[in-house]
């Protein structure tokens, strides 16, 4: 039988072993902790590195934020509507006329 990757091997071992009505030990059957363990740190160092990467870019976002609330925006510019007045001189007095 030549040996397939990770633990197909062992798979298929036990599976021949069951057709032909042979039992093996429970230690035998199971997947060796070892790669399971293996296999664990991995995902975890994984997420990990991901969850570091994240709160990276989320420093990043918040500093960008302050930099743009530090700087004090201009009020908006709104048209503002002037009156058309005359002024009239009336002797000692004036006369304003708006329209």
């Amino acid at each position: 039988m030549r040996k397939a990757h990770g633990g197909k091997a062992l798979a298929l071992m036990v599976l021949a072993f069951a057709l032909a009505g042979i039992t093996l030990p429970a230690a035998a059957q199971q997947r060796p902790p070892v790669v399971q363990d293996q296999a664990s740190e991995i995902i975890q160092l994984q997420n990990r590195i991901q969850r570091q990467q994240f709160e990276q870019q989320q420093q990043i976002y918040k500093q960008l934020d302050r930099q743009q609330n530090a700087q004090p925006q201009p009020p908006p510019r709104v048209p503002a509507f002037q009156q058309n007045c005359q002024i009239q001189l009336s002797g000692n007095s004036y006369i304003r006329t708006c329209r």
